[in-house]
């Protein structure tokens, strides 16, 4: 009976114990169930924090985005703005350069007729200055022997010849310089100019490889051509004509005046005759240069340009386009033909 309660004692001692560590796991589990449960809801609130953040940096981001955008084609129109702006810029730029040579030719023409102009005002003053001055005796029979009436005759032929050369080259310069003077002006006008810059926007907006700038189609140089250059030619060879006449009226008018002195006429008549000479040797060397002028001129300017389509043109026989055609370097060989030709002009 000891024995069996006391079996009794310890099968229920153990039962009790198994409660006891029963209850003690299931506290245990549902204290870390707990904890389970309260961390994964602090994690969820957590993470839903972090998607509305990140929400709120994309719509940020996006809103960038459209900012960034915008400001791209905001850029983009500013920089097409740029572009027009330089154009026009380059166009006036290049209407400048124009405007500037119309002026330049312009002085340099006014400065030619002016020279030729008063000069042969001067040359024409003098020859009528030494006939009104000029006195001798009308009376034939007390005239030397060496003077006859073909001598007077010259003297006064040549003295009409003098003024009337001169005289028709002043007002041919007077009037041709008039005319440059109120022409000029008007190849820079506003409306000109207006024309230009719209053709050169064009060009700029429809460029292909090879095209070239466009020029303005009226030009004073053009005006000049076509216009003056046969005038002012015929101006200038009646005042070269009428330089040598003039200095034979020089020699008839010491022949009449110094009657009485072979020598001073011999004296004279060899002044005249080196002063013809070295005249003749001037208007070697610089009228005729002057005068073909504008013939060279526009020679050189159609050589450069071959030179210049020649040099533009690659491999393939295409033009290389701006800025090539126009600011290329000259080749050697073109130096030296050039040298060569200066040094020859200089000998010549």
């Amino acid at each position: 009976m000891e024995q069996a309660s006391s079996s009794s004692n310890a099968g229920g001692g153990g039962g009790a114990n198994n409660i006891h560590l029963g209850q003690t796991s299931d506290i245990a589990t549902a204290f870390l169930t707990a904890l389970d449960t309260s961390l994964s809801k602090k994690w969820r609130e957590e993470d839903r924090m972090w998607r509305k953040q990140d929400i709120s940096y994309r719509k940020e981001e996006r809103e960038y985005r459209i900012v960034e955008q915008l400001y791209r084609e905001q850029q983009v129109n500013w920089r097409k703005s740029d572009v027009k702006q330089r154009t026009l810029e380059n166009a006036r730029c290049v209407w400048n350069r124009y405007v500037e040579k119309n002026r330049r030719d312009v002085e340099e023409k006014s400065e030619q007729l002016k020279s030729i102009s008063n000069l042969s005002a001067l040359i024409a003053g003098f020859a009528v200055v030494s006939l009104v001055e000029l006195n001798f005796t009308n009376d034939f029979e007390k005239m030397p022997s060496h003077v006859s009436e073909w001598l007077i005759c010259a003297y006064a032929a040549s003295t009409a010849l003098v003024v009337g050369l001169m005289l028709n080259a002043m007002v041919l310069c007077t009037f041709i310089l008039s005319s440059i003077l109120k022409r000029g002006k008007s190849y820079v006008s506003e409306d000109e100019e207006a024309e230009f810059l719209f053709r050169c926007r064009r060009f700029a907006n429809h460029f292909k490889p090879g095209d070239y700038p466009p020029q303005p189609k009226r030009t004073f140089e053009r005006h000049w051509e076509n216009r003056c250059e046969s005038s002012w030619k015929k101006a200038f060879y009646m005042f070269t004509l009428g330089v040598p006449i003039f200095l034979a009226n020089l020699a008839c008018c010491a022949w009449l005046k110094f009657s009485y002195s072979k020598v001073t006429n011999g004296v004279v008549s060899g002044i005249v005759f080196l002063s013809a000479c070295v005249w003749a040797k001037t208007n070697k060397d610089w009228g005729w240069e002057i005068a073909r002028g504008s013939d060279s001129a526009r020679t050189s300017i159609n050589g450069g340009i071959r030179k210049n389509l020649k040099r533009g043109a690659d491999v393939g026989g295409k033009i290389n386009g701006l800025p090539f055609d126009w600011h290329a370097r000259p080749k050697e060989e073109d130096d030296e033909e050039e040298d060569e030709e200066e040094e020859e002009e200089e000998e010549e």
